[in-house]
């Protein structure tokens, strides 16, 4: 009888345990699991090269990573092409927004969005891929860099070409990133999508929804609308796939025409 009751507690604790790993994944995902396990990968032998990572060689940058399909994607560039778009100047502009208190400020990171750095290289996310399929790819890779502040900040932001070789940024630099693939990708595989950067207010982990409530803009999301109308809300700063599902407010600007 004791023998029964053992092993009837163990076969309780295994399937525990498989409810646990489900809850895991179903929450994080696959792609969590990879990035936590190549930083403690990276922490014990520091000399490893794991992606993502960039390097320069030969008159060149590289930048490696992972796809969706746990391909390693390359991509490169010659070092003066990748050097001139660090050399643009950055623009500090503010931005004036109406609230139902009257006007507030912030900065304007629409400057810094450069889609055209993404123009040799964004084919390998949109080719034999959907429109979301191509959303999805764009955010992953935005969940391989480390964000290390969800506050907008000040301006000047980074440009794409920094966010992607230093591998960290706010949501500011994550927002431009992410937005700068996107409407390349939208133009080279003719996805008909349109996108938007989102100022919103973040409130102990949620948007604010009642634009009454609105007193500033401390966030910034990125929005992509598809051919049938559909909306994806982005979350910028996460490590994993997150679109806001609940409604939300903000201050809306449309920069799937920015071509620069």
């Amino acid at each position: 009888m004791e023998r029964k009751k053992t092993s009837a507690s163990s076969a309780v604790a295994i399937l525990l345990v498989f409810i646990l790993l489900f809850a895991f994944f179903h929450c994080y995902g696959y792609d969590w699991l990879l990035h936590e396990f190549n930083k403690l990968y990276r922490f014990l032998n520091p000399e490893a090269k794991v992606p993502p990572y960039s390097e320069t060689s030969g008159g060149k940058i590289r930048w490696v990573f992972y796809d969706l399909k746990r391909n390693v994607r390359t991509w490169e560039m010659p070092l003066d092409t990748y050097r001139y778009y660090l050399s643009m100047t950055k623009p500090v502009e503010r931005l004036g927004l109406s609230t139902v208190s009257g006007p507030i400020w912030t900065y304007d990171l629409r400057p810094y969005i450069q889609p055209s750095f993404f123009r040799s290289v964004i084919g390998s996310l949109t080719s034999q891929r959907s429109d979301r399929e191509f959303v999805k790819e764009v955010d992953n890779i935005k969940n391989q860099i480390v964000v290390y502040g969800k506050g907008l900040g000040d301006a000047p932001f980074k440009f794409s070409a920094e966010t992607l070789t230093e591998g960290r940024g706010t949501c500011a630099d994550t927002t431009i990133l992410m937005a700068s693939m996107l409407i390349e990708g939208n133009r080279k595989g003719s996805f008909n999508i349109r996108v938007y950067a989102w100022y919103v207010q973040l409130v102990s982990g949620s948007l604010v929804s009642d634009s009454r409530s609105l007193t500033q803009a401390n966030h910034v999301i990125v929005q992509v609308e598809f051919s049938n109308g559909e909306k994806w809300a982005i979350e910028t700063t996460t490590n994993y796939f997150f679109i806001y599902k609940q409604p939300f407010t903000g201050w809306s600007f449309e920069v799937t025409a920015i071509s620069k």
